[in-house]
């Protein structure tokens, strides 16, 4: 984040703080139909907009730096392979063989060095070109040049792999994530950190319900009161959209502390937690001198798949005892998203059906999902 935008934030949560209020987004009660949430002509429409216009994140620059290093989807919707050839060209593709279909890469490889079909053998370059077929003679009339993989545009921006879930599509991210967000965001120097691990999880509720759990601070003194809630007491949040982009401050309990600084050394993490949710599915988290990059990807109407990557910078956490360290905060970190926020979640899922409510009721606190969801029905005409 750019200094002057840390100081115009922070100015913003000292009066926020002062009245005890969030900046307003949505300045009246939002009632949201729970069918968003339960009825599959709904998510059939998400993902046929949402999850098909729009770059995903597929992960952190430092899966893939070395030639032959790769990274998977973790989703069967959309089964891409990105990976770096020979050349260093970052590449994407359907992990899907064009003979019939078989997953080509496992992720047990610990590098590519081809695409080998483990069905029946054909063998595709890494720039995605069928080299080799098992008994070519099966196969008289068979043009290699029109049976490579289907290729997906991938890009490098950030720190961050997007990929475009839609064969043929452009990526533009500086439009796509808006002059402000993307200068913020590249401020934190991603590009840095390095991956610690991945969790993959299957989460018994609607994507959109799981996101929005970071989008409001109205539970964290109740769900949260053992855990985080010390660390955000009086925790106001401040919030910046961008088209479809929105970015969070959340002031810490320190805040305060910083009127007594020199604004010139001023930085955000020291006083608040920013995140970002990048539109349809990803949310990114800034823990000061960690970072959490959490990505939802619907089954179902009530199953999504989460996957959580922790980002790190070497030097912050060197040694047998700084990776001791880093373990020790992954595991709380993930334990508080999974046990306390998505395990809320799951119940509140489960009572969708049973007719005690039509709609959810949103105050004025958690307008943010309200604008969340509304870009959501914008985007897949679901309103």
């Amino acid at each position: 984040m750019k200094h002057e935008t840390t100081v115009d934030t922070l100015q913003k949560m000292f009066k926020l703080r002062a009245i005890d209020r969030d900046q307003q987004s949505i300045e009246k009660v939002v009632k949201v139909p729970i069918r968003v949430y339960t009825e599959p002509d709904v998510l059939e429409k998400e993902l046929a907009t949402a999850f098909r216009d729009y770059p995903l994140v597929a992960g952190h620059s430092s899966q893939v730096k070395e030639p032959g290093s790769y990274m998977l989807s973790a989703w069967d919707r959309i089964p891409y392979v990105v990976v770096r050839d020979r050349e260093g060209v970052l590449r994407g593709f359907l992990n899907v063989c064009r003979h019939r279909g078989a997953r080509l890469v496992s992720g047990k490889e610990t590098e590519l060095k081809a695409f080998t079909c483990p069905f029946h053998g054909w063998v595709y370059g890494l720039d995605g070109a069928l080299k080799g077929v098992t008994k070519p003679y099966n196969f008289p009339e068979i043009d290699c040049d029109k049976h490579g993989l289907v290729e997906l545009t991938v890009a490098e921006h950030l720190g961050l792999i997007w990929v475009h879930p839609t064969p043929g599509a452009k990526i533009d991210l500086p439009a796509f994530l808006g002059e402000q967000i993307g200068s913020e965001i590249e401020a934190f120097k991603m590009s840095e950190m390095v991956v610690h691990r991945r969790s993959v999880s299957t989460l018994n509720a609607n994507w959109k319900l799981v996101l929005k759990t970071y989008l409001e601070r109205y539970h964290v003194p109740v769900l949260h009161k053992n855990t985080i809630a010390p660390v955000f007491e009086k925790g106001v949040i401040s919030h910046h959209e961008e088209g479809l982009q929105i970015r969070i401050a959340a002031a810490k309990t320190n805040l305060e502390e910083a009127l007594k600084a020199d604004p010139a050394t001023w930085k955000i993490l020291d006083f608040a937690s920013v995140f970002y949710t990048l539109f349809p599915n990803t949310f990114l988290i800034n823990h000061a001198n960690l970072l959490s990059l959490n990505s939802f990807y619907p089954v179902a109407p009530d199953k999504t798949i989460w996957t959580h990557d922790m980002l790190y910078r070497a030097a912050d956490y060197a040694g047998e005892e700084g990776q001791d360290a880093l373990t020790k905060r992954f595991a709380n970190i993930d334990a508080v998203f999974h046990h306390e926020d998505f395990g809320i979640v799951e119940g509140v899922q489960a009572g969708l059906r049973s007719g005690a409510n039509e709609y959810h009721t949103m105050g004025l606190e958690e307008g943010l999902l309200a604008i969340f969801q509304n870009n959501i029905d914008r985007v897949a005409g679901t309103a």
